[in-house]
């Protein structure tokens, strides 16, 4: 089916160079133009767009005003912010509103495998049986208040490393974890930490907002969990440990490497949705990989005819995490179908997630991994696995090497 873009800009010549560059897509996209934000909502009141591409600064109505009607008018629309604005006022303003910001000069072809991928996102987070199981549970889990708090307390200019740990330290199990994961292996301090204060400031509030949704999530299934999902935690750690560091040994910048972490943490999130939202059927899934010895994934698709992948990103994309850990978290056992063109965080959280179960014996995770050489050698990213594979075998010493 083809797909329907508008590009919005009040520059004529950048709407005729976009409209000759996309030329080639003809068959696959319907471009349209409109020369500012009126004159966009009035189109797209007539007829639906999969995507809208904006200028940031525009007269009457800027780039963010525009996506801020568009993301209440017409939800389903994906929004994107393509500007050569790189002030941090412009890019702040453009955050809430859009999903992703591009700059100008943008290459064409890095357009078009955004917007592709924003498409590959979509489609699967519309899965019509997903929809239909998320309907049917009684509870969905909610954003936990804590994540909230600190949410909020970061968006003050002037927070500070104490505020952020006085709301930790209200949370007993929070603090509990907090200081679980500063003294573990992963950070190989000289000695043990115990103040929550110096906990938050080594862990640094992305890994702890990560850690707060996890802690959260895992204890909803708290008297149910049955012996089966008891591991997902150390190996969801391990993971999360892991693929932070195959994002520091790609030079990654510090966002992606929260990024990967935070991944790490929630990738098997939607696991314990379905065994706490379904408990009989998936105790279903659970009896029938016994029995036949097979990838749970594989059980899941059959009787749920979705994924915990699917159910976990989906999850996430309602508590508006960014794309990238929502990505990683869908596509965390087939890479592939994200439309990859170079190293990104599904890449860091499939590999470390492979890894891992490699060097354990997690039988009660009822998968059976596989790492996707295919993608790795097609991205160049074959022979950077054997750093990786070095760095963590560095972070977890007491693992079997057979990864």
């Amino acid at each position: 089916m083809t797909k329907r873009i508008l590009f919005v800009d009040d520059e004529p010549m950048v709407l005729s160079g976009i409209q000759r560059s996309l030329r080639s897509m003809r068959s696959e996209w319907d471009v349209e133009v409109a020369s500012g934000g009126a004159e966009a909502l009035k189109i797209m009141a007539e007829t639906s767009f999969d995507v809208v591409v904006t200028d940031m600064r525009m007269p009457g109505m800027d780039g963010a005003q525009l996506l801020d009607q568009v993301k209440t008018k017409f939800p389903r629309t994906v929004r994107f912010v393509l500007s050569g604005q790189s002030d941090r006022e412009t890019i702040l303003r453009s955050v809430g509103p859009s999903h992703q910001y591009l700059s100008k000069p943008c290459d064409v072809e890095e357009l078009k495998q955004k917007i592709n991928h924003a498409f590959a996102l979509r489609e699967l987070l519309e899965n019509p049986h997903l929809k239909e199981i998320i309907s049917s549970m009684q509870t969905v889990p909610s954003l936990p208040s804590l994540y909230v708090a600190v949410t909020e307390a970061l968006r003050l200019p002037d927070v500070s490393i104490a505020k952020i740990a006085g709301l930790i330290s209200k949370d007993m199990g929070m603090t509990s974890k907090v200081l679980q994961l500063v003294n573990s292996a992963f950070f190989g301090l000289p000695c043990q930490v115990s103040n929550p204060q110096q906990a938050v400031s080594l862990l640094g509030v992305e890994n702890i907002k990560a850690l707060v949704l996890s802690v959260h999530v895992f204890s909803e299934l708290e008297g149910r969990a049955t012996q089966e999902l008891s591991f997902l935690w150390p190996h969801s750690l391990q993971t999360a440990a892991f693929a932070r560091a195959i994002a520091q040994a790609q030079g990654s910048k510090q966002n992606v490497e929260d990024e990967a972490f935070a991944a790490g943490l929630l990738h098997d999130i939607g696991r314990l949705v379905l065994a706490a939202a379904c408990g009989p059927q998936y105790e279903k899934v659970l009896s029938l990989r016994k029995e036949r010895q097979t990838g749970i994934s594989a059980i899941e698709l059959e009787v749920f005819r979705c994924t915990h992948a699917e159910v976990g990103a989906y999850l996430l994309g309602l508590w508006g995490l960014p794309d990238p850990i929502v990505e990683a978290v869908a596509w965390h056992h087939c890479p592939s179908g994200a439309g990859l063109r170079a190293f990104s965080t599904v890449v860091a959280v499939h590999v470390a997630d492979y890894f891992d179960q490699q060097r354990h014996s997690y039988s009660t995770l009822n998968e059976n991994p596989t790492v996707d050489n295919e993608l790795l050698a097609r991205l160049g990213l074959q022979e950077r696995a054997k750093v990786w594979l070095s760095r963590c075998q560095e972070l977890d010493p007491n693992g079997k090497d057979n990864a």
